[in-house]
């Protein structure tokens, strides 16, 4: 499109764009160089130890979850020599604020009061057959939300576990 002007003389107006894509270049290069990339995050994994023992771990240090088809979470903890059965106790809780995180909260603080850190405290998290999806995630989320350090997703295989599925058993697999 011309522009025709009061003298009679035509102008043009149309603006070159050159040097404005070279600017554009410029600045993208100069963002790319000065700004740093995300550094890579690693999880830190815990192994068992070389030779297996399992008393490198002790029973004191740690809580196990059990999650089931049901809104609970059933939950034991023994102590590291057991005298009788009134030492093994048996706990459910629901995934609100007052129930898991209440009871990580817990087991955080026998921990440390026994052992002086409660990052020493080992969450052995076990889904049984037809646990939810969705559980198995409100369980990681209150892992981050507690600050649990250690924890592990395993299989229910102990005669522990045994004892617990025999004992409440409708509630934690369902119907």
């Amino acid at each position: 499109m011309e522009i025709i002007t009061r003298n009679g003389k035509r102008a043009s107006t149309t603006v070159d764009l050159t040097a404005m894509v070279d600017l554009g270049f410029l600045l993208i290069t100069f963002f790319m160089l000065a700004s740093t990339l995300a550094r890579p995050f690693t999880m830190q994994i815990m192994k068992p130890a070389p030779d297996g023992d399992p008393s490198l771990y002790p029973e004191s240090k740690t809580a196990t979850l059990l999650i089931g088809t049901r809104d609970k979470v059933y939950t034991y903890s023994m102590p590291d020599v057991m005298t009788s059965m009134a030492d093994f106790k048996i706990d459910s809780v629901d995934y609100t604020s007052h129930g898991l995180r209440r009871y990580i909260q817990r087991r955080q603080d026998e921990v440390k009061a026994r052992w002086g850190d409660k990052d020493m405290l080992l969450v052995l998290i076990k889904p049984l057959p037809g646990a939810n999806y969705k559980h198995m995630v409100d369980v990681l989320d209150e892992m981050m939300i507690s600050q649990v350090k250690r924890y592990a997703i395993v299989k229910p295989d102990t005669p522990v576990d045994s004892m617990v599925v025999s004992l409440v058993g409708d509630f934690l697999i369902g119907n």
